[in-house]
């Protein structure tokens, strides 16, 4: 009897530890074929002060309370789904600071999408609200097929149907204008 016990113990031991290679081959396999969720980033930042430069010298700084890092996915982009604030820093040392509820910067095309709430506020003091905007920064173009409103320096005001403009604005291309402007003579 004890020999019979003997063998069944050694058999339960032996089926339970196959068992347990099967299935950890099993979960290993099931990793690698992807049962990570691709939808979800890779990665997941909070409270982020990123400072940008160009030949040793400060350009802009981005903050945002949330990055998703979706760089795992074909099209890599990051999320900012709580909006940023991105101070501009020209060469003389001005800033411009762009804020937006959301936004969204594409790696591979260098475009950035700002929704909701966009608002440009110059150096200059030129003022811009837009319900979205684009910022090309590999070219240091902005533009919006959307309504927006511009309140210049000398208290001239335009609403118009969209624009595309350089970085700095001193080349503003506006669509089907309506406002107030200031003329001198």
């Amino acid at each position: 009897m004890r020999n019979k016990n003997k063998y069944i113990l050694t058999n339960i031991v032996i089926a339970f530890a196959v068992t347990m290679f099967f299935s950890c081959q099993s979960i290993q396999k099931n990793t690698k074929k992807g049962l990570v969720d691709k939808s979800m980033p890779i990665a997941e930042a909070f409270n982020v002060n990123l400072k940008y430069t160009d030949s040793g010298k400060l350009t802009a700084i981005l903050k945002t309370s949330r990055i998703l890092d979706y760089s795992n996915e074909s099209f890599a982009y990051h999320e900012f789904p709580e909006g940023i604030v991105l101070d501009i820093i020209d060469k003389e040392g001005k800033i411009s600071v762009v804020t937006s509820d959301y936004a969204i910067s594409y790696q591979e095309t260098g475009l950035i999408d700002m929704r909701g709430n966009v608002d440009i506020q110059t150096a200059d003091s030129t003022h811009i609200q837009a319900k979205q905007l684009y910022w090309d920064h590999k070219i240091n173009w902005v533009f919006t097929d959307q309504d927006y409103k511009s309140y210049l320096p000398d208290g001239s005001i335009n609403e118009a149907d969209g624009f595309d403009a350089n970085q700095d604005l001193t080349i503003f291309n506006s669509r089907i204008n309506d406002g107030v402007m200031f003329i001198k003579e």
